[in-house]
């Protein structure tokens, strides 16, 4: 997921790291430099990691944490700050008809829904849900 997030949240959001963030984890030294340097990247944006010591690398993602990162990628921390954690970052995913079950936020995570929902996301945003940030193109007849 952190290699998602952070081409989505660069590619597609425009959204830049803050390297002066350090962002040590304590079990992520048996992962390749690539997947270490992903890691660092989602948490010097604020997606992921931030004030943890443990990231977790092999673990499956859950519907509350996968809507927390979305949420935080495209709003910020605003939704930070309830309890449980998630709450309100998957209300306001579900309020903006990214995600549409938030019934059961143990559930694991699927790629394919991951990919949709960030689509939809990119399209509530006016982008052309592909990624590169731009918008739909109009054709004129």
């Amino acid at each position: 997921m952190a290699k998602m997030m952070v081409n989505y949240a660069k590619n597609v959001l425009g959204k830049t790291p803050n390297t002066l963030v350090p962002c040590v984890f304590a079990d992520i030294d048996n992962q390749t430099d690539e997947f270490k340097g992903y890691i660092k990247e989602a948490c010097q944006l604020g997606l992921m990691g931030v004030g943890m010591v443990a990231f977790e690398p092999d673990t499956l993602v859950t519907r509350a944490q996968f809507g927390t990162v979305l949420s935080r990628a495209l709003y910020g921390t605003g939704n930070d700050n309830a309890t449980p954690y998630y709450t309100k970052h998957l209300q306001a995913l579900k309020t903006a008809t990214i995600m549409n079950n938030i019934s059961d936020p143990t559930i694991n995570e699927v790629r394919g829904y991951v990919m949709l929902m960030m689509q939809r996301a990119a399209k509530t945003l006016g982008l052309d849900g592909y990624g590169y940030g731009q918008t739909p193109a109009t054709t004129t007849t």
